[in-house]
C-alpha cells in the first residue's frame, strides 16, 4: 500500500512539472508575441516623432531609424528562433544589444511622450525576457 503511494504521488510530481514546463514555455512565447506588438507600435510612434523633430532630414534620422528597424527584425528572429527552438538564447542577446543602443539613442534626443511611453514599454517587456535568457541588461 504505501509502496502505491510513492509511486502516485511520483508519478503526479512528475504530470506536475511537465505542466509547469509547457505553461513556461507558453509565457515566453506571450511575452515574445507582446514584445513583437509594443516593438511595432513603438517604430510607428518612433517615425512619427522624428518627421517632427530636429533629426527630419538629417542622416542621423536615417542613423536612428536604421537602428529601430534592426531591432525590430532581431525580434522577429528571436520569437522565430523560440518557435523552432533553436539558438533562442543568442537570438535574444541580440535582441538585447540592439535594445541598449536604441536606448541610449531616447537618451540623447527628446521624442514626444507616446514614443517615450512605447519605449519605457518595449524596455519592461525586454528586462522580462532578459531575465528569462538569463542576460544581464543595464540600460
Amino acid at each position: 500500500m504505501t509502496r502505491k503511494i510513492y509511486v502516485l504521488t511520483g508519478l503526479f510530481m512528475l504530470v506536475f512539472c511537465a505542466a509547469q514546463a509547457i505553461k513556461a514555455q507558453e509565457d515566453v512565447g506571450l511575452m515574445l508575441k507582446e514584445l513583437e506588438n509594443k516593438t511595432d507600435r513603438f517604430a510607428k510612434s518612433f517615425d512619427n516623432a522624428l518627421d517632427n523633430s530636429e533629426l527630419n532630414g538629417t542622416s542621423t534620422e536615417g542613423e536612428v531609424t536604421r537602428f529601430v528597424h534592426d531591432f525590430e527584425d532581431s525580434v522577429d528572429r528571436l520569437k522565430k528562433a523560440w518557435d523552432k527552438d533553436k539558438n533562442a538564447r543568442i537570438a535574444a542577446q541580440d535582441t538585447v544589444a540592439r535594445a541598449k543602443t536604441i536606448d541610449k539613442a531616447m537618451r540623447k534626443y527628446k521624442f514626444d511622450e507616446t514614443t517615450q511611453t512605447d519605449w519605457r514599454s518595449v524596455k519592461d517587456n525586454m528586462a522580462r525576457i532578459a531575465k528569462v535568457f538569463k542576460l544581464k541588461i543595464k540600460w
